[in-house]
């Protein structure tokens, strides 16, 4: 079982949300990242975050032009970008969809 929750793990995207500051899409959108984390059952899980108030240059590496943006970077693939405050809880959910936490099979 270890190596199948290892494995698991090992294949989670990274989540990196690009935020200016404490203004207010900003901090709208921590929370409904924070909120739909929970809803997938992946609280263990910590998003990265990076200012671009502080780090203007990671938007350019990153290529993010507008915050607040979600940007979930997996092995082996292209990232994605998802740019608001993540308020529509639907089109967050089905880009989060791969982090779902599926309940096992009764065996």
């Amino acid at each position: 079982m270890t190596t199948e929750t290892t494995t698991q793990h090992a294949s989670t995207p990274e989540l990196i949300l690009f935020v200016t500051g404490d203004a207010p899409r900003s901090r709208r959108a921590r929370a409904n990242l924070a909120s739909m984390l929970e809803r997938l059952g992946r609280t263990d899980l910590s998003p990265q975050e990076i200012d671009l108030l502080d780090q203007p240059q990671a938007g350019l590496s990153y290529a993010v032009f507008a915050t607040p943006s979600l940007l979930k970077r997996e092995p082996e693939r292209d990232g994605a970008l998802l740019y608001g405050d993540l308020s529509d809880s639907d089109r967050l959910e089905r880009f989060l969809a791969d982090l779902l936490v599926h309940e096992a099979e009764p065996g």
